[in-house]
C-alpha cells in the first residue's frame, strides 16, 4: 500500500451489488483472480485472458520475508489477540481516508478470520518502539471458486507515519505473498492482484500505476436523503412481498447467484460467505425485503425468491456520517423475472422501511459503467453521487 494512499486502507462493508434488467436496472460487481481489497469488493473484476496455467505465468519467491525495519518499526504476523490495537489503527486510517464510514471491530475480526487465511503467513503488522501499530496488511487466497481464484489484501498506514516508506514495504510484501498464492493455481484462468483506491487519492493512484496496476473498473458511492419524498412503485401482482426471515436465507442466496451469473465476472456466493454476511450483527433481516413467487410456468412449484433488496445498519457509521444511515448491500432480480420493475418496487419499499426505522440516509455503491443502467435506477429513486473509487488490477 503506498504511503499516502487514502485508498481503501481499512476494512469496510462490501460493495452493494445490484443485478437487474435494463428496464429495472442495477448491478455492482464483486471479485476475481486473486487478491482483493475491501472484503468481497472486487469480486467481478476482469483481469484479462489466459492460455496457460496460472502457476506458469507467475514467478513467485520461495520465501517471503517480513519488510525491512525502518524508523524503529519492527514487523511480525498478526494474531487474533491483536484485534483491539488493529481496530484502533484502522479507525485512525479511516478517519482520514474515508471519514464518513464506520470502523467496526466486527469488520476487522471478519478480515482476520476469513476462510482460508493463515495469519502466520498471510498477515503483517508494523509496530513502533512504544508498541503502537502503525502499518498492516493481509495477503491471502480464498477457497477455490467456479472461476479464477481470489484472495484479499486489505491494509494501510497510520496517517501520522506516511511518507516514511511503510506503505511501499507493505505493498511489496503483499505482492510477493499474493504471487505465492497465484503460483499454486493449476487452472488455466485469468489471474491478478486487485485492490481499490479512492478517486481523489492521486498519489496512491500514481504509486499503484508505478507498481504495475491498472485502473480496471470505477465505482460510485450513492446516497439518498430519506427526508425527501419516496415515489412508490406498484408491485407486480404475480409476486408477494415478504420481509427476510431465516427460512428465506438460502433461497435468497440462490436468487443472488442467479441474478449475478451474467454480470462482469461475478462468481457464486458460497454458503459460508453468505452465512457470514447474514449472521453479522449489522445485517438487518427486518429491513431486507424479498419478492417471492412460484416458478414461471410451474403454478404448483414451491415459492422461490425472485427479487431482493438487503440492508445493513452499522451505528458506528452514524457518527462518521453525521446521520443515522443504512447501507444497501444487494439489489437483485432473477433473470427470468426481469422487466417487471421489481427492483424499483422493492427499493422504494425498503427506503420506506428505513424511514420507519428512524434512519436518515441510505448509502450504496454501484458499478459506474453498469450495462444494466443501475445509475439510472438509483437516480430515479433519489440517490445522488457522493464519491468514486477505482478497482486497480495487476494482471499475470
Amino acid at each position: 500500500m503506498p504511503d499516502d494512499q487514502p485508498a481503501e486502507t481499512a476494512p469496510t462493508a462490501s460493495r452493494a451489488e445490484t443485478a437487474t434488467p435494463a428496464s429495472a436496472p442495477g448491478e455492482p460487481a464483486t471479485s476475481s483472480p486473486v487478491v482483493v481489497a475491501r472484503g468481497e469488493a472486487a469480486e467481478g473484476v476482469s483481469v484479462g485472458t489466459a492460455d496457460r496455467p496460472v502457476r506458469e505465468r507467475v514467478t513467485a519467491p520461495d520465501v517471503v520475508a517480513p519488510p525491512e525495519p525502518v524508523a524503529g518499526i519492527t514487523w511480525r504476523p498478526l494474531t487474533l489477540d491483536d484485534l483491539e490495537p488493529l481496530h484502533a489503527l484502522c479507525a485512525r486510517i479511516g478517519s482520514v481516508d474515508h471519514p464518513d464510514r464506520g470502523h467496526a471491530l466486527e469488520v476487522v475480526r471478519d478480515d482476520l478470520t476469513s476462510p482460508g487465511i493463515d495469519l502466520e503467513r498471510d498477515s503483517i503488522v508494523g509496530v513502533d518502539t512504544d508498541g503502537r501499530f502503525v502499518a498492516w496488511g493481509l495477503s491471502h487466497r480464498a477457497p477455490p471458486r467456479v472461476t479464477p481464484g481470489r484472495g484479499g489484501v486489505p491494509g494501510g498506514v497510520d496517517p501520522d507515519r506516511r511518507g516514511e516508506g511503510l506503505g511501499r514495504r507493505v505493498l511489496d510484501w503483499q505482492r510477493a505473498r499474493g504471487e505465492q498464492h497465484l503460483a499454486t493455481c493449476d487452472e488455466v484462468l485469468p489471474a491478478g492482484l486487485v485492490t481499490d483506491v479512492e478517486e481523489d487519492a492521486l498519489a496512491s493512484r500514481a504509486a499503484f500505476r508505478h507498481a504495475g496496476f491498472e485502473e480496471s473498473r470505477w465505482w460510485t458511492e450513492l446516497r439518498r436523503d430519506l427526508a425527501e419524498p419516496i415515489d412508490r412503485v406498484a408491485l407486480d401482482p404475480a409476486v408477494r412481498l415478504v420481509t427476510m426471515t431465516d427460512e428465506w436465507v438460502e433461497a435468497t442466496r440462490q436468487a443472488r447467484n442467479d441474478a449475478f451469473r451474467d454480470h462482469w465476472g461475478s462468481q457464486p456466493t458460497s454458503e459460508d460467505r453468505w452465512a457470514r454476511m447474514v449472521g453479522a450483527s449489522t445485517f438487518r433481516q427486518d429491513l431486507s425485503l424479498l419478492a417471492v413467487a412460484r416458478p414461471l410456468g410451474d403454478p404448483e412449484g414451491a415459492e422461490q425468491v425472485v427479487a431482493f433488496v438487503l440492508s445493513d445498519v452499522d451505528p458506528e457509521d452514524w457518527a462518521a456520517l453525521g446521520r443515522r444511515c443504512a447501507y444497501v448491500e444487494y439489489v437483485g432480480v432473477r433473470r427470468s423475472w426481469r422487466g417487471r420493475h421489481l427492483a424499483q418496487s422493492l427499493l422504494a419499499s425498503t427506503l420506506e422501511a428505513h424511514v420507519a426505522e428512524g434512519l436518515e440516509v441510505a448509502v450504496l455503491d454501484v458499478d459506474s459503467v453498469s450495462p444494466t443502467g443501475a445509475l439510472g435506477l438509483y437516480d430515479r429513486a433519489g440517490f445522488v453521487s457522493a464519491r468514486r473509487s477505482a478497482t486497480v488490477v495487476r494482471t499475470y
